[in-house]
Formats: structure tokens, sequence, C-alpha cells
């Protein structure tokens, strides 16, 4: 392909993420707004709400078995003959049917001890119900979103995107102002979830309650549902890793520990700025040219390597001046960068374990989540009841680094991402200094500062090549934008 063309794919590439970009980099505003309250609220009323919000995750995930994956990678390749909105349908009413069922089950017998083991005993049993509840509007509102993504509705899209992040991240927490009452806040959450699902379900209804033959059904079954509950482990696995710690912090440390864990891993979650609109992008462009696009997949893995690797320095580097303004969560600070470092790992899979799905091979996923999971579980109740924070903090991040190691050694196998391995070792090698670094000398402000933007200037010399793109290519949205202009 001449230069031009290159010049020119990267262009539209580039433009084309940046469009799905808009509602998570507008949803950035809400996520700060959610930070501030978070900040202002007392860290002991804090804790529960933001556990509650952590389990629906979890229990969403255990609920949708998988199956908002099956809709990704099928939606282009359906089963038994099913267009992609009977794909659509089979799989959101199959995923309703077991929620449903679950929920029961867990509110009539299991509800005592499923409130206690999630560190929400201060609420009672009556939590668990509402958990379901609010768990299974939020799989809807997850479904709808995959929809909207899947037919390129960009508008629908970005303002159900807003929409779905208000309510996990924010207006849960505005009754906190307020009263403690956890019951409360909980039923604020359903509220805004069940808007949600009434707005976008009813408009698009068709696609939710479109005709759906039984053995058309059966057939689609037959292929969505073995390769769903094979990757339903992962995500349920994976969007309990905060969970367990804030569990452990909340029974061996109490309210105020558990609310300021809480803090410190939303505050980790800014360095997802990076990743804002690319995964949405990502997944289904992978998916639709792994077979003549590797090379620009594996080039897109090292550009995302920098932008991470990048922002988590200057994160560390200024972390001081947000414990400043929020000084009543100063004890954060410490392990602030082992909390980022975690994330860092999670939004790293990104470019790393598509070779997993591409050859159907999900169970790696699973698997390697599973060592995560069992490693958070198992460090955590080792290190928190010594080390409290900290220890949940190293606990979370050496997990998912052992989850990723194994998710991304399995994923290369089938499917080559990483051009260089030896670069790629050398930036980890790199983050980790900058971990001990903001680790050990969080006190130290001046010296931190000084040894993390020396990484940083190491690590941007290490990635030149890709930093020379990254300009030229946002140079070339320039100029598209000022020609349209």
């Amino acid at each position: 392909m001449p230069d031009t063309e290159k010049k020119s794919a990267a262009q539209s590439f580039a433009g084309n993420v940046m469009k799905y970009s808009v509602a998570t980099y507008l949803g950035f505003v809400i996520t700060g707004v959610a930070l501030i309250v978070k900040g202002l609220l007392p860290s002991d009323v804090l804790g529960a709400p933001v556990t509650f919000m952590t389990y629906t995750a979890t229990f969403m995930n255990i609920g949708i078995l998988g199956l908002d994956q099956a809709l990704l990678r099928f939606y282009h390749e359906p089963p038994a003959g099913a267009k992609p909105r009977q794909l659509f349908a089979a799989c959101t009413r199959l995923s309703v049917v077991f929620m449903l069922a679950l929920g029961v089950v867990c509110s009539l017998f299991f509800a005592q001890p499923l409130a206690a083991a999630l560190g929400l005993s201060v609420a009672g049993p009556g939590i668990v119900p509402l958990l379901f509840v609010n768990a299974g509007l939020y799989m809807l509102v997850r479904y709808l979103n995959v929809l909207l993504r899947l037919e390129n509705d960009l508008r629908a899209y970005t303002a159900e995107t807003l929409w779905m992040q208000t309510c996990y991240n924010l207006v849960y927490l505005l009754p906190g102002f307020f009263t403690s009452n956890v019951t409360v806040l909980a039923l604020a959450a359903i509220l805004s979830f069940g808007v949600v699902v009434i707005a976008f379900g009813f408009k698009y209804r068709a696609a939710a309650f479109c005709a759906l033959p039984a053995p058309m059904a059966a057939g689609v079954a037959r292929t969505v549902v073995p390769y769903g509950i094979a990757l339903a482990p992962a995500q349920i696995l994976f969007s309990l890793s905060s969970g367990v710690c804030l569990s452990f912090v909340s029974n061996y440390r109490g309210d105020t520990a558990q609310g300021l864990f809480a803090f410190g891993y939303s505050l980790a979650q800014l360095v997802t700025a990076i990743q804002a609109g690319f995964s949405t992008y990502w997944g289904p462009y992978v998916y639709a040219h792994y077979r003549d696009q590797q090379e620009r997949i594996a080039r897109v893995h090292d550009v995302l390597n920098l932008l991470i690797f990048g922002f988590f320095c200057v994160l560390v580097m200024f972390e001081d001046v947000v414990f400043w303004i929020f000084a009543n969560k100063r004890e954060c600070l410490a392990i602030f960068p082992l909390l980022m470092l975690a994330v860092v790992f999670n939004i790293l899979c990104e470019g790393t374990v598509y070779g997993n799905s591409i050859a159907r091979k999900p169970w790696h996923d699973t698997i390697g989540i599973a060592i995560g999971a069992g490693s958070n579980f198992l460090l955590c109740s080792l290190l928190v009841p010594v080390w409290g924070l900290y220890g949940a903090a190293l606990a979370l991040a050496a997990s998912n680094g052992l989850a990723f190691l194994y998710r991304t050694i399995t994923g290369q196998i089938y499917y080559r991402t990483i051009p260089s391995f030896a670069k790629t070792v050398s930036g980890f090698l790199l983050a980790f200094a900058v971990t001990a670094i903001g680790t050990v000398l969080w006190r130290h402000f001046v010296l931190k500062f000084l040894l993390v933007g020396a990484i940083l200037f190491v690590y941007c010399t290490l990635y030149r090549a890709q930093l020379l793109k990254l300009w030229q290519m946002g140079l070339g949205i320039l100029r598209g934008y000022l020609k349209k202009k």
C-alpha cells in the first residue's frame, strides 16, 4: 500500500476511534463529578453503597451468562440462519430468565449469609433482592448498549452510554448527602437504571420482541450458550476482584477504611481515560479484520502501551494535587500507585488477549481471570488483616498482574499482537519502578516527581517511533477538522 494510502487509512481509523470516544470522553465528566461527590462524602457513608454497586456489576455478569460477549462475537456471523436482531433477542431472553430464577432463589434462601459475605450486613438481608433487581436492570441496559454499538447508531449509543454511566457512577451517591441508609441509596440506583431501560427499551422494542421461532432459538442457543458459559466465569470473576477487596477491608478494618479504598480505586480508574472509546470500536474492528489487518493491530498495541503507561506516570507525578483537594482521603495516597497499576493490567488486556476469542478458546480467559480472582482472595485473607488498605491494594495489583500474564501468553499463542516482546517487558519494568517509587516515597512529592519524570522520559525514548506517529495522526485529524470548517 502506498504511503499516502497508509496515511489516509490511519487517519480514517483514528477518526472512527474518535467518533466512538465521544460518549466515553463525555462520560468522564460524569466520572469526575462522581469523584468529587465521593471526595465530599464521609468515608463511613461511602463504602457500603459503592460495594453495593460493585456487586451489582458482579451479579449482572452472573445473570448475563456471557451472552453479551457471544452477541459481540457472532453478530456478523449469526448461527442457525438467524438475523442479527434475532440473535440479540435470543441472548437477552435467555439472560432475563436466568437472572430471574437466580434472584428468587438467592433472595428466598441465602439472603442473610450473602449480605454478610458481601460486606453489606449493615443493610440487612433485604439488600439482596434489591441487589438482584438492580443487576437485572443493569443487564438490560448493557444489552441495549451492545446493540446500539453493533448497529452503528452513534447518537443513540452516546446518549445511552452517558445515561448508563450516570446511573452506575453518580445517581446512587446523591442521597448520601442526606442519609447513610444503604437501602435508600440502593433504591436510587434502581430507579435510575429503570428510567434508562424504559426509555431505550421502548424505542428499540422491535429488536427485543422480534419473532424468534423455536427451532431457530434452539439453534442459536446451541452455539451461543456454550460460548457464553465458557466465557461467563471470566466476566464474573473480573468484576468480583475489587468487590472482594472491599468486603475484606470492611470486615477487618471497618466502614471508614472501606470508604477510603472505594474512593482510591474509583480515582485510579482515571487511567482508563486513555482507553476512552477505544474498546468500543476496537473489539468489533478486530473481529472483522483480524485476517487481513494483523500489522495494524500490532501497531495499535504499541500506541496503546505508550498512552497508558505515559498517563500512568503523569498521574503518579501529580497525585498529591488530588489529595490536597480531598485532604480527608489523604490516606489513599500511599496505595494509589498500586491501585492504578491494577487498573493498567486490566486495560492492557484490550490489546493482548484477542487470540483466545478469535481461536474460539474463551476458557483461557476464564482460567486466567480465575487465577487472578483466586490469588486475590488468598492474598486479601493474608494481607488485609495485617496491612489493611495497603494489603488490599497489593493483593489487587498482584492478582490482576497474574491474570494479565496468563491471558496474554495464551492470547499471543493464537494471534500475535505484540510486535516486540522485549520492548513490552521493558515498559512493564519501568511501570513497576514507578509504582515502587510512588508507594515508598508517597510523603516526598518533589523527589517522587523528579524520579517518575525521569522514568517517563526513558519510556518516551523507548517508544519514540509511536510518539511520532501519534503526533502525525493528531495533526492529520486537526487538519481534517479545519478543512471541514
